[in-house]
């Protein structure tokens, strides 16, 4: 089986096309024994990207742990890459069916001969899950829920009494608040920095800490919108680097690189 890796600001995949291989099994035990770090080759996440006839590839994704994820916007980025790759392109309108609808993406050469930098439709912004109890003991002055077909849990940090965000042991918050909602959910730690800049840090679900979170990063600029801290269009800066989120008035974009890191197969 041919596959590649991919990675958009540190979160990284594994992706695998039908268009190249043939059917695709979408098996969630390839997914983790593929994804594992030390065992595998090791990623965030495994993307199997089908043929469609709706859209130009499908999107389909089994986290590190085998369990299914509706979206991934650094996912997306990387399948749009892989997508090229595999027409010799590096740049071009790439459309993916994905479980929550067909999204266009927009793709162009970045300096790097490695990276593109990717706009995304990440789709509309819905109200996400009940809202755990989540105390200021965890570090945090407000909390509020959003999906983008996955649900997020966005925590805005407790400014002055949490200057720095990797104070908060987001390992221990990001397992409490996931386990109290059904079916789980990612949960991002938050703290503005300017008039239209978040600092972002993430736990995803069937992932544990990562780099960068793009559909948590919708979620969060559109929570943080509400909350009147930025504007339409938002920086998020995450341990791995920058994206930037647009705001409509109810869909939202994403613009992110997706950096190519190699081809491989696999028996």
């Amino acid at each position: 089986m041919h596959l590649s890796k991919h990675h958009g600001l540190g979160n990284d995949f594994l992706v695998v096309l039908e268009a190249t291989n043939g059917p695709l099994p979408n098996s969630p035990d390839l997914a983790r024994a593929l994804c594992d770090r030390h065992t595998g080759i090791g990623a965030d996440g495994l993307i199997w990207g089908g043929v469609s006839d709706r859209a130009d590839v499908a999107f389909r994704l089994h986290n590190a742990d085998g369990t299914e994820a509706e979206i991934s916007g650094n996912g997306l980025r990387c399948l749009v890459q892989a997508h090229l790759r595999a027409a010799g392109l590096h740049e071009g309108t790439v459309t993916v069916a994905t479980p929550g609808g067909v999204r266009q993406a927009v793709a162009t050469a970045a300096s790097d001969p490695l990276t593109l930098s990717v706009l995304a439709e990440m789709g509309p912004v819905s109200a996400g899950p009940t809202l755990p109890a989540v105390g200021g003991e965890m570090g945090c002055a407000q909390a509020a829920t959003g999906a983008v077909g996955n649900p997020h849990v966005v925590l805005l940090g407790a400014g002055s009494l949490v200057p720095d965000l990797t104070s908060i042991d987001l390992a221990k918050v990001g397992r409490r608040v996931e386990d109290a909602i059904p079916g789980g959910a990612n949960v991002h730690v938050v703290e503005s920095v300017g008039p239209d800049t978040l600092v972002m840090r993430s736990w995803e679900r069937g992932v544990g800490l990562t780099e960068a979170c793009g559909s948590g990063a919708t979620v969060a600029a559109w929570v943080a919108r509400t909350w009147g801290l930025v504007g339409d269009r938002v920086t998020i800066r995450m341990p791995g680097g920058e994206a930037v989120v647009e705001l409509g008035e109810t869909e939202a974009s994403l613009v992110g690189p997706a950096t190519f890191v190699a081809d491989l197969e696999t028996p």
